[in-house]
């Protein structure tokens, strides 16, 4: 049988096992938490370096750059419509061409062309404009057209498309000729017209004078 242990061994034995354990071992759990801080405090740091480097493109897109180019940017070409929202039509005018005007069915003589004829030269623009409702300018002759020209747009003139007061329709000459045009409704009641053109003068150099001796 063992003999029962008493108080003041017991003291004892618990002071030699106390003694016995390293003071590492005693202080271990301190080190786990040192430690866990540290490891907390890296990975902060770790989580900041990886938000600054997503970041870093969407700050350095909004910086200037000195290789940034301006954008260039086109401009749509003007165009001009009348009152009715069509395209005026007209060829290329060339610089220094002149325009002249035609009344198309003046009031009070609804079936001419006023001037009925006009002479002009190569790269002039002829501009007619409707003071009546229901006519046409079509090129060609005995009022048969001949495709060259045509209200409103150059295009159909078999159709004999019919216009009204307001109206505007251009064309520019390009080619030395006579051009023969109708009122397609009209023609038969005598809407005629006729535009002469003429070569442009070739301009001659003016001749430089000679130097007079001793000047």
């Amino acid at each position: 049988m063992h003999e029962p242990i008493q108080d003041g061994s017991l003291k004892r034995f618990f002071l030699q096992v106390g003694a016995a354990i390293p003071l590492s071992f005693s202080l271990h759990p301190m080190k786990i938490i040192g430690r866990w801080n540290t490891r907390r405090q890296q990975a902060c740091l770790l989580t900041a370096l990886l938000t600054m480097v997503c970041l870093w493109p969407a700050v350095a897109g909004d910086t200037p750059n000195s290789d940034t180019r301006p954008e260039i940017q086109t401009v749509a070409a003007i165009r001009i419509f009348d009152q009715y929202g069509r395209q005026v039509p007209g060829g290329k005018r060339d610089v220094g061409g002149q325009i002249l005007d035609v009344i198309v069915g003046p009031q009070g003589n609804e079936f001419t062309f006023l001037p009925d004829t006009l002479n002009i030269r190569v790269g002039d623009t002829v501009r007619w404009t409707w003071a009546s409702d229901f006519h046409s300018v079509t090129s060609g002759e005995k009022c048969f057209p001949d495709q060259r020209f045509c209200s409103p747009d150059n295009m159909h003139c078999e159709a004999g498309i019919l216009n009204n007061t307001g109206f505007v329709y251009e064309f520019t000459f390009t080619q030395a000729g006579t051009y023969q045009y109708f009122c397609a409704l009209h023609c038969l009641a005598g809407m005629t017209g006729v535009v002469n053109v003429r070569s442009s003068p070739v301009p001659r150099p003016r001749p430089t004078p000679a130097p007079r001796p001793g000047s």
